[in-house]
């Protein structure tokens, strides 16, 4: 069991879905449908409920709400087992590669480059306005490629899904790009109203990353925010702390990297704690 059955909100990035679709970058996003499958089951067993982060407390069991990010024409491989076992979930998408129909810059940059992808310092839109036309091309396929406009539109009015904003280009609004924030939202928000089941008042960060600052400023524009800081989360929190599951064959088994997650969380809340404590004794001295 899983830290006295906590509420839980896993993240995942990428679906693969039996041997036909070997990922040709970035393969430690992909996870196999067959181990998402064995998850739900082995999560409902324990006596979780499934459930969206923002409707988890019409829950009377611990929640485990799952969740998407970018935008992936693979995710939409989940539906079946949504279907199947009654599982809700929520997609945050960017929308400028769905607009445009280009691969995501981190995965063209993993497959063109010999250096490593520069998360945060980044220019997200001046390298998509940068790429040539065979750079554009090289990862069109299901397993990279993000959704076309019909098949987001599909896959939009399946009862189980949702979408959520996870900005317009992916930019990590911190340092000199939080200027840019807002544009981010908007033109995000600007694509996302024009589905079924979308929400504007949930939104997941970009690789995650965020200051103090940010948090709050976010918080005047959305309801809650996703963060991938492990751990588990507890209702009506507008700061949601979700578990980011990669595939089993480079982090372990899934339920192992959920149990590690919670005890990174413990140690680090411990450091922060240990910090403060000696801190507030050399200013007392």
């Amino acid at each position: 069991m899983i830290s006295a059955l906590e509420n839980l909100c896993l993240v995942i990035h990428c679906i693969q879905n039996g041997e036909r679709q070997e990922p040709r970058t970035h393969r430690e996003l992909f996870i196999q449908l067959d181990d998402i499958e064995e998850l739900i089951l082995s999560l409902k067993m324990d006596g979780y409920s499934f459930a969206l982060p923002f409707d988890a407390e019409n829950s009377d069991a611990p929640v485990c709400s799952l969740t998407f990010d970018d935008g992936y024409f693979n995710n939409s491989y989940f539906l079946e087992l949504a279907e199947k076992h009654s599982v809700p979930f929520v997609l945050f998408l960017t929308s400028y590669n769905i607009i445009h129909q280009v691969p995501f810059i981190w995965d063209i940059w993993e497959a063109t480059r010999k250096t490593s992808w520069r998360i945060s310092s980044s220019d997200y839109l001046k390298l998509y306005e940068s790429l040539s036309s065979d750079e554009k091309n090289l990862l069109k396929t299901d397993s990279h490629r993000p959704f076309i406009l019909d098949e987001l539109k599909a896959f939009a009015a399946h009862p189980m899904a949702c979408l959520a904003l996870h900005g317009h280009t992916h930019q990590p609004t911190v340092g000199k790009y939080l200027k840019g924030m807002d544009a981010e939202i908007d033109n995000n928000i600007s694509f996302l109203v024009k589905f079924k089941n979308a929400s504007i008042e949930d939104f997941s960060l970009p690789c995650g990353l965020y200051t103090g600052n940010i948090k709050r400023k976010l918080l005047k524009r959305v309801k809650r925010i996703y963060t991938i800081d492990g751990g588990g989360f507890s209702i009506g929190e507008s700061v949601i702390h979700r578990i980011s599951l990669i595939n089993p064959d480079v982090g372990g088994p899934l339920r192992d990297q959920i149990r590690r997650s919670f005890s990174m969380k413990s140690r680090l809340l411990r450091k922060a704690v240990n910090i403060r404590y000696a801190n507030s004794l050399f200013y007392r001295f």
